[in-house]
């Protein structure tokens, strides 16, 4: 009996280490590149706002500040200076300061979630590389959703990038690549577009310190 627990014990135990191993990112994968706004030091950029849900519209400012290794605050306030979304997203995930009451959901917070983290998070372990026609999907598993990175074949900045949930798929595309001053040893998107259901987001980089 004893020798039948001491075997169960271990078959269990080797199960749980192999379920847990993490998959090492291939040498040639590490090679396609994550947009990084705050490379050479720098630590806030701003993006010009214009949101669009059905009918309604709404322009304004999105303010994003580093504030540690990987923490940022991130502030969302219309032309009007009329303050919409406060948030901090770090590792440990996103925590939110104020949400504009009629928006303040759990649904809401869920894909405002998807969206910050696609902006800012590390997108978690390295799960996949897969070649389609001319694109290449690059797959991670994070915390709370699995993000997808879209290259085109001998690129190495991606066009595209999405947030899986059980429940929701965001799309964030990337578009005019350059640097942003002339010290930029780093290219950077000008131009992003947020897409989750029938909610569109324009973002135009116009600060970047």
């Amino acid at each position: 009996m004893l020798k039948r627990i001491l075997t169960f014990s271990l078959a269990v135990l080797l199960a749980a280490c192999a379920g847990g191993r993490v998959r090492e990112i291939p040498p040639d994968v590490r090679d396609y590149k994550r947009v990084d706004f705050f490379t050479q030091g720098r630590t806030q950029a701003a993006f010009k706002v214009m949101g669009q849900m059905h009918e309604d519209y709404m322009d304004g400012v999105l303010r994003i500040k580093k504030i540690g290794d990987a923490d940022y605050d991130i502030v969302l306030m219309t032309g009007a200076a009329y303050r919409v979304l406060h948030a901090v997203v770090s590792p440990e995930g996103v925590a939110y300061r104020y949400l504009f009451k009629d928006a303040d959901t759990p649904a809401v917070r869920a894909r405002i979630t998807q969206l910050l983290n696609l902006l800012v998070s590390e997108p978690g372990v390295y799960q996949s590389r897969r070649i389609k026609d001319d694109k290449v999907i690059i797959t991670y598993q994070g915390a709370e959703a699995k993000a997808r990175f879209l290259y085109r074949r001998g690129e190495a900045y991606p066009y595209a990038a999405q947030s899986v949930t059980l429940l929701n798929t965001a799309d964030l595309s990337y578009d005019e690549y350059a640097p942003f001053d002339a010290d930029g040893t780093e290219d950077v998107p000008h131009v992003l577009v947020y897409r989750d259901g029938n909610v569109t987001m324009d973002m135009t980089l116009i600060s970047l310190r």
